[in-house]
């Protein structure tokens, strides 16, 4: 009988690379997106889709069942708690880490994201640096196939 055996399949299996971090980006700015998308590839995530608005990331996030979503609260029209607020009514990726980032670190904007399934929040001007890491660390867990820990 020709073929591999089982053993061989599975060593096969193991060896195949995981699939990379996939990641969705809720930003209305041009520039933060396009930082955004370069902290993404360099740590090797993958960029699954961006919005600049709450409805169109709504909509985007029904078909692309990212591992992360990263959001901001200011958009070009709703908000990042109106993004949170569907994901979490209407039970959508329910796997996926959410992280907030935004320049409106203020503690009730805090605690409402909290409320609405927000699992990190970031202030861009002070926090930055941690949430780049919190993004290289989660890419690198999903890498080694570990599950993604929370903090």
């Amino acid at each position: 009988m020709l073929g591999r055996s089982k053993g061989a399949e599975a060593t096969s299996a193991m060896s195949q690379p995981s699939k990379p971090l996939r990641i969705y980006v809720v930003e209305d700015s041009p520039l933060i997106r396009r930082s955004l998308a370069s902290v993404i590839a360099e740590a090797g995530g993958e960029l699954v889709g961006v919005s600049a608005d709450a409805e169109g990331a709504i909509r985007n996030l029904v078909v692309h069942h990212p591992d992360v979503i990263l959001i901001d609260i200011r958009l070009e029209s709703g908000n990042g708690f109106d993004v949170l607020r569907a994901l979490q009514q209407y039970n959508l990726a329910p796997g996926a880490r959410k992280v907030v980032i935004t320049n409106y670190a203020h503690a009730e904007y805090k605690e409402l994201a909290v409320r609405l399934g927000a699992d990190e929040f970031f202030d861009k001007t002070h926090e930055m640096s941690q949430a780049v890491e919190l993004i290289n660390t989660m890419v690198k867990q999903k890498r080694r196939g570990t599950a993604m820990a929370q903090h």
